[in-house]
């Protein structure tokens, strides 16, 4: 299996590592870049590229990783779709949907193993939600993603590179609550901006509400400007049921008067890798839960959110 990486920073660096555990090496990074690309080639043993088109015709990879930032994405992943790589994409899977919706296109079109990087998908607490809940209806779910972001990721704070939080980093939760619930049908969104005199250019706090394809409700409650290390959580709620997750690693709650307490051990970053290689080798899209047509309906849910903040209505997704 040659697996190949376009895009080495970052998320990529959590990639490497499970490929590591897995005894997978790696034969080639392309970055724009280039000292970049040479110091995680050297690393791994690998060629170095600043042209991922040069990349996919000289080595020829079964499998490609896909590690940038959403307003960066254009042709790479068409491209590597059409030279019959495997992809694994990080999310979001663009800035817009025009592009995911090409993208996703043309994967299918090439019918590849294909999944993208929502690893919460594959964590032991997501698990252990499927079982308890098992055929019982969430009426609602609600969700955050809270953190300060600090200067390790330049780009992030720019909205025409990251496409804002919502769309960027909180598309976890929403990806999230899609999985546990049903598709969103829409969206109302309100932000605010300049809490933070250096933090981003677009609203630094939002909260978004969702109306959801089988009836449920919804909210998603976003910062970039506070420290808290419990900024990743969801919490679930149905007819005598209440479940808490604070992810990575704890569930609390009770269904039907019975208390459920769950710890977990995978958060599903290495898990989801795993499942990827696996699903390569045996040729199985079975086994990949976050295929990228899926990943295209979480983006549209927060392209949707993007909108509403703009426009102060109601919107509807699209896809």
């Amino acid at each position: 299996m040659k697996i190949a990486f376009i895009g080495a920073g970052g998320i990529a660096g959590n990639y490497r590592n499970s490929l590591k555990n897995l005894n997978r090496p790696i034969a080639a990074i392309c970055d724009v870049n280039p000292d970049r690309a040479n110091q995680i080639a050297d690393q791994e043993n690998a060629v170095a590229y600043i042209d991922h088109q040069e990349m996919l015709a000289r080595e020829k990879p079964d499998v490609i990783f896909t590690c940038i930032p959403p307003g960066a994405h254009t042709t790479q992943v068409i491209d590597a779709a059409k030279s019959g790589a495997a992809l694994f994409v990080a999310k979001p899977v663009a800035i817009d949907l025009d592009t995911a919706l090409r993208t996703r296109d043309a994967i299918e079109d090439a019918n590849l193993i294909n999944q993208v990087g929502y690893m919460a998908r594959y964590s032991d607490l997501t698990e252990k939600v499927r079982q308890v809940v098992a055929e019982r209806k969430i009426a609602m779910g609600l969700g955050r993603f809270m953190c300060r972001m600090g200067s390790s990721h330049p780009w992030w704070g720019n909205f025409a590179v990251c496409g804002g939080q919502m769309l960027e980093q909180s598309t976890h939760v929403f990806d999230l609550l899609r999985h546990l619930i049903s598709d969103v049908t829409h969206v109302q969104a309100f932000g605010i901006k300049n809490v933070s005199e250096d933090i981003a250019d677009f609203e630094e706090c939002t909260t978004c509400n969702l109306s959801f394809e089988n009836g449920s409700i919804g909210n998603v409650t976003s910062t970039c400007v506070a420290n808290t290390s419990n900024g990743f959580a969801a919490e679930l709620v149905g007819d005598n049921l209440y479940l808490n997750l604070n992810l990575d690693y704890q569930l609390r709650g009770h269904i039907d008067g019975e208390s459920i307490e769950f710890d977990g051990t995978e958060s599903g970053y290495y898990r989801q890798v795993e499942h990827f290689v696996k699903a390569v080798e045996i040729n199985d899209q079975n086994l990949v839960r976050s295929g990228y047509a899926d990943a295209v309906k979480t983006l549209a849910v927060t392209v949707a959110a993007n909108r509403s903040i703009q426009t102060g209505q109601v919107e509807k997704v699209k896809v």
